[in-house]
């Protein structure tokens, strides 16, 4: 019997065509559901969703998700001291932008160094050894900023990256 008709005996419904397309569409819904809402994926501005809790794991989500090119993760965590460079760009330009730097971090590995330079104005600038790049290991610094509850990587020196 189909999953249809143990769910329509189930429930006491006569099982029809009807009910097998309203029992798919239920089961489609539920697992498109768990599809939109991907840990720590985020959906408005102002959750906990956007940016990080601090500087360093700021750095290391971002390294990640470029690693996995997670783009939408990616310009999460992207940003200024006003907040995600989402409400600057919109979604579908820093998703772009964010395609972009993947290509050319894409790290198979990377080391943050232990002491991070402190900014003014809650910045700071971590180096950043990248691994497995097109030019083997390379330092690359980034500024991560805060926008007084949440941090975002706000500048990548990507000069090291570039094809000589």
């Amino acid at each position: 019997m189909s999953a249809a008709g143990l769910l329509s005996r189930a429930v006491g419904v006569r099982e029809g065509p009807g009910v097998r397309v309203a029992v798919v569409m239920a089961a489609a819904a539920f697992a498109l559901a768990g599809c939109a809402s991907r840990e720590g994926a985020g959906a408005e501005y102002g959750t906990d969703l956007y940016g990080a809790e601090s500087a360093e794991a700021a750095v290391g989500r971002f390294l990640e998700a470029a690693k996995l090119r997670d783009h939408a993760a990616m310009a999460r965590l992207f940003g200024t001291g006003d907040g995600p460079a989402e409400r600057r760009w919109g979604r579908a330009e820093t998703e772009q932008r964010m395609f972009v730097l993947a290509g050319l971090l894409a790290p198979s590995g990377y080391e943050l160094r232990p002491n991070p330079v402190v900014g003014v104005g809650g910045a700071s600038r971590w180096m950043v050894d990248l691994r497995g790049t097109r030019n083997g290991v390379v330092s690359v610094p980034f500024l991560i900023v805060s926008d007084g509850s949440r941090w975002f990587v706000e500048r990548i020196g990507t000069e090291g990256l570039r094809t000589p």
